[in-house]
């Protein structure tokens, strides 16, 4: 402060002093009065603090005064917002001195925006007494409710005055709940008596709605009472909401009962146990039989007694070569699984022993399974079956068909021996890491034999196989021949005179079972058979081979009458699409018979014509791949022709082919191109006269008009009739063009129409009318005059 500023105070101070002292004409006005207390305030002269309307002051010490005094009259409680309209000034100005009124006054303590003091705090711990002896327990969430304060200033203030002011405990599980002795005394004398009255388990829900005791209250004085030992029960699943109650007694009788049961039938289902409250059979059981050697199954367990039972039927079957129903000799509370696993654990006893499990249930031994087998034999069934596969070529397409596949079997074979070496090598790298004495085993290399299962449905058979990928790739291999079928197998077993045929499937697992012994036995008398049908059948091969000499001829004249026939389209597309057609047709034929001849390599009597493979694309690849180079190459571009559009291509391809499988391809022959087309002719017209399906008329029609027109031949199906008609206008005069024209107009309408009986009916019935005029117009056309032709 300058020293002009103190000047002007000490005068205006002197100013003041005059104008209290001597009455002036003159008063300050109001405004002018704040102006003065203003300046002192900035000038830190005066202390003061405005009230909020700004018409009045007061200073700190009267504040904090006021604020006490206030205090008391509340009776220790004081909201400051409502003190500081009391009060009439700011919150900030009482919010500031509170600190200073909490040092100045023990015990007081400020709590969400309401000063408190210790007097009443020493109000509310007796009025809680109160409220705690009245209802005999009190929760702090109930009393935040109640006083507007935190449950953690409230949880202090009782805590500090348990034992004093307030009466009471504090319970130990939940520490904001308190209760008195008498409450807890007067919960235990209902709860022992109500528990006491129960002889069977029940919900603690319904013992909650008995004693109108909350769910806290009662596990509080239900553990008092287990401290105490004066509990007659125990409780399961108390954290859930399904908890029960178990009476002692009833767990005595419960386990009376089960040993009675299991004394007397050697058994327990857990199903029964289940019914007669107990939630988890299985550990029950293990809990009160521990060293009774019982045996756990599906859907109960058997002790020792049951087990011996079977063990000694097991024994009996074995020594005598039969079989037995073990369904029979156990309770029919155990299911189909439960028998199996039964006679896998009396099996693994016997180590191994000869003999197979059918329908989970039926143990039969090896030396039944060859008794049934042997009637196959001696009834001439496996013979006659082997003798039909030589006779009908299925015996030899199988042979043709494995020697094919044998590349793909070795492949098989190759990968699997790289995979197991590679899983033995990283089994000796871990057991070298893991040390020579670590482990089960204790460092020695062990070896396991995988189960090998035949059959389906539960048929198991006990002998152990080296590997189940041989399974695998003899499945996989083609060639493999079924001589009889299971159901043929199924069959016969069903007219055996056995009792226990009668029980439902086992015949089919049996006939499963069965199914690849009797095949393979009936396979080795197959190629008895055939050895001994091709020393006699050296004459009839050579006839065979007459045949398809005859028959290839005859498509390759087919072909090249064809291709001069195709020529005479001027459309190119149309031509093409009616060359792939041929070769499709024709050709494929030729293509079959040619690759049918090359398998001689593999099977000599393969060449009959007369049965003939329609090899698919696929095999005739496969084919390809396992003839010689001289063979291979002529066929594989004779092959691919046949994908392509030019007849002349392909009888170009044909010609090596033929010579590369001892084939020959024979010059055209004028004598019997004549022959051949006579021989076609009276097929067409023999066709044309039996049919009577418009479509097929108008077809066979229209081709052989074209061998009579043209003197060549023509194949083509029914949608190249569009195309024939045209070719063949000039050939035909106005009225017959106009008639085929029609028909073919109505064949193409009927086969348009939809679900219109009448309209369908409508153009039957014009067609039938017209037939008999295409039949006679199509047998009658002879070939036109030179001077047609030429034009």
């Amino acid at each position: 402060m300058t020293a002009g500023d103190w000047d002007e105070v000490k005068r205006l101070a002197a100013d003041f002093r005059r104008a209290q002292l001597v009455s002036t004409s003159q008063t300050l006005s109001e405004r002018n009065c704040i102006e003065i207390i203003t300046k002192l305030i900035e000038l830190n002269l005066l202390d003061v603090i405005f009230t909020t309307d700004g018409k009045e002051y007061i200073t700190p010490q009267f504040l904090m005064k006021e604020i006490k005094d206030e205090l008391y009259v509340s009776g220790g409680r004081l909201n400051l917002v409502e003190l500081s309209k009391t009060l009439n000034v700011d919150l900030s100005h009482i919010t500031a001195r509170i600190p200073e009124v909490e040092r100045s006054s023990a015990g007081c303590t400020l709590i969400m925006g309401q000063l408190i003091n210790k007097q009443y705090q020493k109000t509310i711990a007796e009025e809680i007494n109160k409220k705690l002896q009245n209802m005999g327990q009190i929760n702090v969430g109930d009393l935040t409710k109640v006083y507007d304060l935190p449950g953690d200033y409230l949880q202090d203030v009782i805590e500090k005055n348990l034992g004093k002011i307030i009466i009471g405990k504090q319970d130990k599980s939940d520490s904001r709940v308190f209760y008195t002795e008498a409450f807890l005394a007067k919960n235990k004398c209902l709860l022992r008596g109500t528990l006491r009255a129960f002889t069977k388990p029940i919900q603690v829900s319904v013992i909650l709605t008995i004693t109108q005791l909350q769910s806290r209250d009662f596990y509080f004085a239900f553990d008092s009472l287990a401290d105490d030992k004066e509990v007659c029960g125990s409780l399961t699943a108390r954290q859930g909401g399904n908890a029960m109650f178990i009476p002692y007694i009833y767990t005595k009788q419960l386990n009376e009962w089960v040993e009675n049961f299991y004394t007397q039938n050697g058994y327990l289902e857990y199903d029964a146990l289940s019914r007669l409250g107990i939630s988890e059979p299985k550990s029950f059981i293990r809990r009160h039989f521990p060293s009774s050697g019982m045996l756990e199954l599906y859907t109960c367990m058997i002790g020792p007694q049951l087990l011996n039972q079977v063990e000694a039927a097991i024994e009996e079957t074995l020594r005598t070569g039969s079989c037995i129903d073990v369904m029979m000799l156990v309770p029919s509370v155990l299911s189909s699984l439960d028998i199996r696993a039964v006679l896998n654990e009396v099996m693994k006893k016997k180590k191994n022993p000869a003999a197979h499990i059918f329908c989970d249930t039926v143990f039969i031994t090896e030396s039944f399974l060859q008794e049934l087998a042997k009637g196959f034999h001696t009834s001439g069934f496996l013979q006659n079956k082997a003798e039909l596969a030589v006779s009908s070529g299925a015996y030899i397409q199988a042979q043709a068909e494995k020697k094919l596949g044998r590349n793909l079997g070795s492949g098989y074979k190759e990968k699997e021996e790289n995979s197991s070496k590679a899983e033995k090598r990283e089994e000796r790298r871990r057991k070298a890491a893991g040390g020579k004495s670590g482990g089960g085993t204790q460092g020695r290399e062990t070896k396991t034999k995988s189960m090998k299962k035949k059959g389906i449905h539960g048929k198991e058979q006990i002998a152990e196989s080296d590997s189940d990928n041989e399974a695998f790739i003899k499945k996989e291999l083609p060639g493999k021949l079924e001589i009889i079928t299971v159901s043929e197998v199924e069959e016969l077993l069903s007219k055996t005179d056995t009792d226990i045929m009668d029980i439902d499937g086992l015949v089919t697992e049996i006939a499963v079972h069965l199914h690849p012994i009797l095949n393979k036995e009936a396979i080795n008398l197959a190629s008895t058979t055939y050895e001994r049908t091709m020393i006699s059948s050296l004459g009839d091969r050579r006839k065979a081979h007459v045949d398809l000499q005859d028959k290839v001829d005859s498509w390759i004249m087919e072909l090249r009458l064809s291709e001069r026939g195709l020529k005479l389209f001027s459309d190119k597309d149309d031509q093409a699409k009616l060359s792939s057609y041929v070769i499709k047709s024709i050709g494929l034929q030729l293509i079959n018979a040619i690759f049918t001849y090359a398998t001689q390599d593999i099977n000599p009597s393969s060449v009959n014509v007369s049965a003939t493979k329609e090899f698919t694309s696929e095999m005739r690849t496969k084919l390809l791949s396992e003839l010689s180079i001289e063979v291979r190459e002529p066929l594989t571009k004779l092959n691919k022709c046949l994908a392509g559009n030019s007849v002349d291509e392909f009888l170009m391809t044909t010609e090596p082919a033929l010579s590369a499988v001892g084939l020959l391809s024979r010059k055209p022959d004028k004598k019997k191109e004549k022959q051949f087309l006579q021989t076609r002719r009276e097929l067409l017209l023999s066709q044309l006269v039996q049919s009577d399906n418009p479509a097929t008329v108008l077809l066979v029609g229209l081709l052989l008009m074209f061998q009579v027109a043209t003197q060549n031949v023509l194949n083509a199906s029914g949608k190249f009739v569009s195309v024939i008609l045209p070719f063949l206008k000039p050939y035909l005069t106005s009225e017959v063009y106009q008639t085929l024209m029609k028909f073919q107009d109505l064949v193409v309408q009927l086969w348009s129409v939809d679900d219109n009986e009448e309209m369908e009916n409508k153009l039957r019935s014009e067609l039938n009318e017209t037939m008999p005029q295409i039949k006679d117009i199509c047998s009658n056309f002879r070939k036109p005059l030179q001077e047609k032709v030429s034009n």
